[in-house]
């Protein structure tokens, strides 16, 4: 039995024929646009993130507004507070069994 043969693509008509190295016009101009693009993308990543601890700061103070009200809520005189059985009998609750 003969083996067989896989078709892995369209049959090339005429060999390619490689790159000629970059010119040094080419590779200075690239550089100087990879630099520039570098200082851009710095630019942007350091505005993200003070933009981020801004926001960070102002969550964490809300939050720990909203929580200092419900603390104060909680604490504050004349509130009645729910009571076990136990409380209201005036035996300590310790959770020993006698």
């Amino acid at each position: 039995m003969p083996a067989k043969l896989y078709h892995k693509g369209p049959p090339r008509s005429e060999p390619t024929q490689p790159k000629p190295p970059p010119s040094k016009e080419d590779l200075a101009a690239r550089k100087a646009r990879q630099a520039e693009e570098g200082v851009l993308a710095m630019a942007e990543y350091q505005q993200q993130q003070k933009e981020m601890l801004e926001r960070t700061a102002r969550l964490r103070a809300e939050r720990l507004a909203r929580e200092g009200k419900t603390r104060a809520r909680k604490t504050s005189p004349g509130v009645a507070h729910k009571r076990g059985a136990a409380d209201k009998s005036g035996a300590a609750n310790t959770g020993d069994v006698a």
